[in-house]
């Protein structure tokens, strides 16, 4: 029995890289008219142990290497290097062969997920990169889920807060009620262009955030209510109000008295499909990738029939505990 010590993650698979080709039972040595050329035989170029090196092999090297720059390898000692090279890596390759590398379970391992890898880019993967999604079948999936692409409703709303303390007494409670039933009259004569409550939210808001920007709350989504610091409450409110210039009526809430006004409102409508073109061709993308593989794992199955023992399966206990375990408390001083 062979012993090795185990290589580790990275060299093998370097050594992977040096050796999918020697897996494959060694070349016998080249005949002479081989060596030479005969019609019908490969070029050899060079040998090594029982394997050889063919013109092909090298100029293939060569193209992986640059070979197609102009003046890469125009020089005979250039051409010898890259040779000399290619020879010791050969070398290695069969060094590692006779001392078991391609026998260890970790490298065969390796080596197999880079052919499964290897299989899959090129019988499916980059013929699935070559067909591309069309704009026909995007714009048919666009119409197909109109509803998806909606933009929801939204409104601009803004408010006066008249702040009450949880410690009031009920006369200071009914002398802030005047002050936001003032400051709501006050809103009401405003003048038609005034877009929010300006000079009202100035004077009485107490809201440090809103106050100096006409009480305004920025754009508010019925479905996002949870959100807001106002409470969604409020935002059920302000969806209520029946048009832009619209003043709800005065509201008892956790932090005071409030009312709204409703600044402006868009309801919900199409998104424009050049906004989410891109989107829907990643989706379709995907979507196509996933039930081309799934159709072709079918496929390379049905060649190679999978059995499996349940029972075993099922036997094999996990590497490491599901749960940590708990840390013992420190022991006590003098225990």
């Amino acid at each position: 029995m062979i012993r090795m010590p185990p290589p580790s993650a990275a060299g093998l698979t370097a050594v992977a890289a040096l050796l999918i080709l020697s897996l494959q039972p060694a070349a016998a040595a080249p005949s002479p008219q081989e060596t030479a050329g005969s019609p019908g035989g490969e070029e050899v170029l060079a040998t090594v142990g029982e394997t050889r090196i063919t013109v092909e092999e090298f100029r293939r090297e060569m193209a992986n290497r640059g070979g197609s720059v102009p003046g890469s390898y125009a020089t005979p000692e250039q051409r010898r290097a890259l040779l000399d090279e290619m020879v010791r890596e050969r070398a290695l390759s069969l060094a590692a062969r006779a001392a078991g590398y391609d026998r260890d379970p970790e490298f065969v391992a390796t080596v197999e997920k880079m052919l499964a890898r290897r299989f899959l880019r090129d019988q499916l993967e980059d013929r699935l990169e070559a067909a591309p999604v069309t704009d026909a079948e995007v714009e048919s999936f666009y119409r197909s889920r109109q509803e998806e692409f909606l933009q929801p409703a939204r409104l601009r709303a803004a408010w006066v807060l008249v702040a009450v303390s949880p410690k009031a007494s009920e006369e200071e409670v009914a002398r802030l009620a005047d002050r936001a039933a003032e400051a709501r009259a006050a809103a009401e004569k405003l003048p038609t262009g005034e877009r929010a409550l300006g000079p009202v939210a100035q004077q009485y808001s107490d809201d440090a955030a809103t106050r100096y920007t006409g009480g305004e709350l920025g754009w508010l989504y019925e479905a996002q209510a949870d959100r807001y610091r106002w409470g969604p409450e409020l935002v059920r409110q302000a969806f209520e109000l029946p048009a832009p210039g619209a003043i709800s009526p005065l509201t008892r809430g956790e932090a005071g008295f409030y009312f709204l006004k409703l600044v402006e409102r868009e309801e919900a409508r199409p998104t424009p499909l050049e906004r989410v073109r891109s989107g829907i061709r990643a989706r379709l993308m995907k979507q196509r990738n996933e039930e081309a593989r799934a159709r072709f794992y079918e496929r390379v199955l049905a060649s190679h029939p999978v059995a499996v023992d349940e029972a075993r399966l099922g036997a094999i206990a996990p590497l490491a505990p599901t749960e940590r375990p708990a840390l013992a408390p420190p022991p006590l001083p003098g225990g």
